[in-house]
């Protein structure tokens, strides 16, 4: 998406996506970082020690991930106006410090001055599909 991108224009989100999705399935720090919004947030509805509150959060636990041998493959990309859905089926180490590592995760990807500024993970497709579906003020989580 250009600076001029309208996120409800279907190529415009499409090339998003197919980046985002070159960038999961090749650890590309440099390239997912640029996708980035400053102050992003990733992690669930309550905060944790693990909820990443900027960009530098986000990448750090992505290479943390990828240095202990994680591994990610898309299996669907789904367009929202406002959001990138990906199924990413997970390889690697079966567990992590926070216990057993799902082998498939639903990952939302919600968009505002064309980055990701919100990032969510879900055991199911229905459940990550609500989520995009529903309308989102960025503030909201700022």
């Amino acid at each position: 998406m250009t600076d001029s991108a309208d996120p409800q224009d279907p190529h415009d989100l499409r090339a998003f996506a197919d980046r985002l999705r070159q960038a999961m399935e090749s650890a590309d720090l440099g390239l997912f970082g640029a996708m980035l919004h400053p102050d992003v947030r990733w992690g669930g509805e309550q905060e944790t020690p693990e909820t990443c509150h900027s960009r530098s959060d986000v990448l750090a636990w992505h290479g943390r991930l990828h240095a202990a041998g994680v591994r990610a493959h898309v299996h669907e990309v789904i367009l929202r106006p406002h959001a990138v859905v990906l199924e990413l089926a997970l390889t690697g180490p079966s567990a992590g410090p926070r216990g057993p590592r799902p082998d498939r995760v639903f990952q939302v990807f919600r968009l505002t001055d064309d980055r990701i500024a919100d990032i969510r993970g879900f055991p199911t497709r229905d459940e990550a599909l609500s989520l995009a579906d529903r309308p989102w003020q960025p503030a909201q989580h700022r």
